[in-house]
């Protein structure tokens, strides 16, 4: 086994210091500096958990699948949409409730936004598109589908694999997200639930396909429609309880057309076989970057709730 372990090790430690970086510089004006930091970071890493296990560029992407089936993933994505808003929005809404607001974010337009003395206000929102819905998503499917994923199921298999790179990948989007700006993707505690939705949806996707795409369109597909369709989504529930039957029944729907989806995409693809697995020293290879995971969730819960108090 070539260094079995490390790249959730990597993964771990990089939303550990993404969340402190982006935690500290919320109130900063400079957002794209935020998304290039971000970028990079993920991207570096990336590239040295690659030199590390000695993987080519093709030992993780493969070749680019069949594109009917990253219209299929990007559809299921789509499908769930909805759900992982009303999530996110709800569970927001509970701790609105028990713990307080949190202040309003900065709008975007409002930032003296620069880099390296380069004035990048005038195209701030184009910069965050690119970054948000293509850039970030494919950073991140790079390291989490195609590092994370294929190493875990060199431990515990294929199946168990995609369980935590599941869990791993929602706790990432959450801890790394872009903080206190508007528009943007959801941050903080409240967006727990739709990016572990999400995720779940993508490892799963991986899981069916053998290839890091399909989890790279799910997440485009998250981020595109949350950026382009979300104020629209709830000016159309404006007033509407969480529990109310038009918000089931998009929920029920959506979940029914993504699991349509998915079935499509189980049929239509040769499942990749089980690797040579190594089960030696699981608590450390895998337990314990979960635990710093866990540890980490649990300062976001107590930053998110000083925030409100």
């Amino acid at each position: 086994m070539k260094r079995t372990g490390i790249a959730l090790w990597v993964a771990a430690g990089l939303a550990v210091a993404l969340f402190i970086e982006q935690t500290v510089l919320a109130d900063s004006d400079l957002l794209t500096l935020r998304y290039v930091a971000n970028f990079v970071q993920i991207a570096a890493v990336s590239i040295g958990v690659m030199y590390l296990k000695r993987l080519a560029v093709h030992d993780i992407n493969g070749p680019l699948p069949d594109p009917i089936m990253l219209v299929i993933s990007g559809l299921a994505a789509l499908c769930l949409w909805a759900f992982g808003l009303w999530l996110m929005d709800g569970f927001n809404h509970v701790l609105e409730e028990s713990a307080g607001l949190l202040s309003m974010p900065e709008s975007m337009l409002a930032l003296s936004d620069s880099i390296l003395g380069l004035d990048t206000q005038s195209a701030v929102y184009e910069l965050h598109i690119l970054f948000a819905v293509v850039l970030i998503p494919l950073v991140q499917s790079w390291l989490l589908f195609g590092l994370v994923q294929p190493d875990l199921a060199a431990s515990v298999g294929r199946r168990r694999a995609m369980w935590i790179t599941g869990l791993v990948a929602g706790l990432f989007l959450t801890l790394t997200a872009i903080q206190n700006v508007r528009p943007a993707l959801q941050s903080g505690l409240g967006s727990f639930g739709g990016y572990l939705l999400i995720a779940y949806a993508a490892a799963l996707t991986v899981y069916l396909s053998g290839s890091p795409w399909t989890g790279f369109a799910v997440l485009t597909t998250f981020n595109y429609a949350t950026l382009r369709w979300s104020d629209d989504l709830f000016h159309e529930f404006l007033g509407k309880g969480y529990l109310d039957v038009s918000w089931l029944t998009v929920i029920v729907f959506g979940s029914l057309g993504a699991v349509i989806m998915l079935q499509v995409l189980r049929f239509q693809i040769v499942r990749p076989s089980e690797p040579a697995q190594s089960r030696g020293g699981l608590l450390v290879r895998v337990g314990l970057p979960l635990l710093i995971l866990a540890a980490a969730l649990l300062i976001l819960i107590l930053v998110d709730l000083q925030a409100r108090g």
